[in-house]
This record gives structure tokens, C-alpha cells and sequence, in this order.
């Protein structure tokens, strides 16, 4: 028998064995200790109150890990894992549990649901469109490592950089606010945010996060997201010039970047030319959740279904 509870109300050691069992045979290793999934919990905004754990019989089978965000006045519902254990895999338990996140959704008044799904995960793309989510982008984590060769000069245009905390990048007109989960700046915990500016205002910026070994010294770096002004003149430039401050490349250390649209041809192959090679290719999906129900409702009230 299935049985779905909200992760709140779980013992921590089920929570964790819902996690490990569900991604046991996952095209990368998602193995986490108690202390590295709770810091994922908190780092990234998830909600423990409104995460299922599924049992199976008493035994942990399957977790879903939900996250609220507001963007440009809507309610995103954010998916940030779905996993079911290889014994309990194609016995309706994912389903179950999706059906159990929509509910979930409808009484925080979510708008739109997204998530993202492994490219090659054929079966759980199947899953997830047969619920309503559509593909809207294609993304990849990638990764450098060693001292980066070739970025610009800084200092000869005259551009400004400020380094401030993430949430400063809220008012650039040209922040990607619709972009993956894992790329805002409320999940550039412990983060810094690079801004650049010049004579007519601010034209680029970045997220990022350096993490240290224990000896104080730079270990990797993981950039978030960056971006140009739209009508910046020379404007791969300038990236090179922000990846340049961002990601320290005089250093030897391990550098990656989170979930990049391989669709943003200007912004990839700038990434691309400076050494990265893809780790993970993903696709971004997402289900207009109240637009389809205002249509279902316009619908039933003419008698078309």
C-alpha cells in the first residue's frame, strides 16, 4: 500500500533513505549525507511542509522536494527532485505522488509549475508531459578546471564593477527573472552578485558563489547566471570582461555554471571558448496551471467537454 506523508511529519533518517534509494542508479550520483540535504533544503527554499515522502508498506519509496517563489506577481511551484526507489519504480508511485503535488499547488495558489528533467530521463519526461508539463528550454551544467586562458582586459573600456549581495540584481530591467531554479539569486546562498556599469548606467552583471577548502584556499567556483544589457555595444565583449571578474581565471581551481540555456547562442559560446565542457544536459518544463484551469472552466461552462 502507498502512503504519502508531508516531509515535515517524517523521521529525518526516512527522509534521507527516501532521497538516496529514490536516486540509486540516477545518470549522476545524487547521494547525500543528513547535512548536505538539509543545507540543499534551505539553500535552495525548499519547503519541508509541503514535500512528500512516499512509504511503500512502511518502507521509504519516494520523495518529491517542492519550492514557492513569486516572479513578476505569479506564484512559481518548483519541483527540485523526484525520485522513486528501483524496486517501487513503475508501480504508480511517481504519479501518486505528482497527483498529491498538484493538491499541493492548488492551495498555495500556484500559477505555474516547473521543474527540470535529465534530457536522456526518457520515461520521466513521459511522465511529466502526460501531466501537462511542456518543454520550454534546454540547459546544461558545465565545468572547467585549472587556470582559464584568454578572457579580456577589465580596465580598458572603463567599466564599473561592484560586487554586492545577489539580491541587488532585482532591479536590472535585463535580470533573466525567468530563469531556472537554481540560477536566481535566492539561490546564491552565501553568493555575491557582480554588477557593471559604465558612463550610461548599469549594462551587465553576474551571480556566482566561491567556496573554500580548508585551508582558505578558492576550491570552485559556481556561477548562477549572467547577462547583458540588450543594446550594450560590443556585447561578447563584455561577458568575457564579466566572466573574467567572476570566475578568477589566474586561479587553479574547479569552476562550474548552473543550468545555461544552450538555446542563448551569445551567452553559451562564451562559457564554451573559455574551456567549460558539459557535465548534464537537461530540459526545462513547466505547466500554466491556472490559465489551463480557467480554460477548462470557460469550456465546461459552454458544454464543450
Amino acid at each position: 500500500m502507498i502512503v504519502l506523508e508531508r516531509m515535515s511529519n517524517c523521521r529525518l533518517n526516512d527522509v534521507l533513505d527516501a532521497w538516496n534509494h529514490g536516486f540509486k542508479g540516477y545518470f549522476t550520483d545524487m547521494t547525500m549525507t543528513i547535512d548536505r540535504f538539509l543545507q540543499r533544503m534551505v539553500h535552495e527554499g525548499f519547503s519541508p511542509e509541503e514535500s512528500i515522502i512516499a512509504f511503500v508498506d512502511g518502507v521509504p519509496a519516494g520523495v518529491v522536494l517542492n519550492g514557492f517563489r513569486q516572479v513578476d506577481g505569479k506564484i512559481i511551484g518548483y519541483n527540485g527532485g523526484t525520485g522513486v526507489a528501483p524496486e517501487f519504480r513503475r508501480v504508480g508511485v511517481a504519479r501518486r505522488m505528482m497527483e498529491e503535488v498538484f493538491r499541493i499547488y492548488e492551495e498555495k495558489g500556484v500559477d505555474i509549475a516547473t521543474l527540470e528533467a535529465i534530457r536522456d530521463n526518457d520515461a520521466a519526461i513521459r511522465l511529466y508531459e502526460s501531466l501537462g508539463y511542456e518543454v520550454y528550454d534546454h540547459v546544461e551544467f558545465l565545468q572547467q578546471q585549472g587556470v582559464i586562458e584568454g578572457t579580456s582586459n577589465t580596465i580598458q573600456k572603463g567599466w564599473r564593477f561592484e560586487r554586492t549581495a545577489p539580491e541587488m540584481v532585482r532591479h536590472l530591467h535585463f535580470y533573466d527573472v525567468k530563469g531556472p531554479w537554481q540560477t536566481q539569486w535566492q539561490s546564491v546562498h552565501n553568493g555575491r552578485a557582480l554588477i557593471v556599469s559604465d558612463t550610461s548606467g548599469e549594462i551587465g552583471y553576474a551571480l556566482f558563489r566561491t567556496l573554500y577548502d580548508d585551508k582558505g584556499t578558492v576550491s570552485t567556483i559556481i556561477l548562477h547566471q549572467f547577462g547583458v544589457k540588450n543594446d550594450v555595444e560590443e556585447p561578447a565583449t563584455l561577458m568575457n570582461a564579466i566572466l573574467s571578474e567572476a570566475l578568477q581565471p589566474e586561479l587553479d581551481c574547479k569552476r562550474l555554471v548552473i543550468n545555461l540555456s544552450n538555446e542563448r547562442k551569445e551567452k553559451y559560446e562564451a562559457i564554451k571558448q573559455i574551456g567549460f565542457s558539459t557535465m548534464i544536459e537537461q530540459v526545462c518544463m513547466e505547466k500554466n496551471i491556472k490559465e489551463r484551469k480557467s480554460s477548462l472552466r470557460n469550456a465546461t461552462s459552454i458544454g464543450e467537454i
